[in-house]
């Protein structure tokens, strides 16, 4: 019998300017979304825990329900969706979030107006993420692993206090990185030695630790709490923090055509891989398999074509080239940029 999976995150609706240059209005998505789709892909549809408005698209709850996405526990709200994303992917793999004004000052009014960022007025963008409370009492006892994807940090300390009780395993992806800038570290430490393992990004670090070594954003979390981690960082794959080793998991070999959402199907992927195998590596190597296809595709419902047995094989491809660090990850990371 498969593990029970949920995941405790946010819909939203995103407007982009991707790496080509093109503008891509009103994209369907959220945190919710593409990690139940990496869990999905990799071999076990989850359980899903979010908000949405009045706004939202229907047929995306339907279309998850149909892959075997259970998204009875998804609260309907009396208001307009409140999250609203906008991202600019650059040439070069980095991301501006907000979209810059001036980004998209040549195109229509209309298209102008679509482009709507509510993660710059915080009151607006909790109420779709959330709380503690909104948990089913009865998963507290049924789901073994949870994830809970990017939320506020005050959604994110109200669910993983709800989740101190629950049974089950605990994974969390780094909270809003707006919410941490100033004291990132102690404002974590409340909450990581609830968290089985943490996921936080090489991107997180460059905004709440700017001017520290990834090593060193690393010596923090564990000194603030954290217990197991993993540190994805994009393009170049994961890093695996297993006790004193640490393992590079690269990222499956690729044309990307818009790295929106890659790692929260890493972490779908991730969840399952745990569920299955209790390997930390071997978990990392399916969730850069179901990444993969992520940043293959703008619409993260195509994900649901892709059969099972592709994402496995994609990790067992990166498991066969995933190597054991002898030094630090600022070594390998030194390594890799002075090529």
């Amino acid at each position: 019998m498969s593990a029970v999976l949920a995941i405790v995150g946010a819909l939203s609706i995103d407007s982009i300017v991707a790496q080509d240059g093109r503008h891509v209005l009103g994209k369907v998505g959220g945190n919710a979304v593409w990690s139940s789709l990496g869990a999905t892909i990799s071999g076990n549809a989850p359980r899903i825990l979010s908000m949405v408005g009045t706004d939202y698209p229907a047929h995306v709850l339907e279309t998850l329900s149909a892959a075997g996405v259970d998204t009875t526990a998804v609260v309907q709200l009396e208001r307009e969706h409140p999250v609203r994303v906008t991202f600019a992917h650059l040439p070069d793999g980095g991301r501006i979030q907000p979209v810059p004004t001036e980004m998209i000052a040549g195109l229509p009014a209309a298209a102008q107006a679509e482009f709507i960022d509510t993660t710059k007025t915080p009151e607006i963008l909790r109420l779709g993420s959330p709380e503690g409370h909104d948990i089913p009492e009865s998963w507290l006892d049924e789901v073994d692993f949870w994830h809970l994807p990017l939320l506020p940090l005050v959604r994110h300390r109200s669910v993983v206090e709800r989740l101190a009780r629950a049974r089950g395993r605990l994974h969390t992806d780094c909270p809003a990185r707006s919410d941490l800038i100033g004291d990132p570290f102690g404002r974590l430490s409340p909450t990581l030695p609830s968290i089985t393992v943490f996921l936080p990004s090489t991107s997180d670090f460059d905004v709440i630790a700017p001017d520290q070594s990834t090593s060193d954003s690393v010596a923090e979390l564990r000194a603030a709490g954290s217990r197991e981690l993993i540190v994805k960082a994009g393009g170049s794959g994961s890093f695996v923090l297993d006790g004193d080793s640490v393992w590079h998991v690269p990222a499956f070999s690729d044309l990307p055509i818009d790295p929106t959402g890659a790692g929260d199907t890493f972490c779908g992927g991730f969840l399952v891989g745990m569920a299955s195998t209790g390997d930390l590596v071997e978990a990392a190597a399916l969730g850069s398999a179901a990444a993969s296809f992520a940043v293959a595709t703008e619409n993260p419902l195509t994900l649901i074509d892709i059969e099972p047995e592709r994402t496995l094989a994609r990790a067992r491809s990166i498991l066969g080239k995933t190597t054991r660090l002898s030094g630090s990850i600022d070594d390998y990371e030194r390594a890799v940029f002075s090529c």
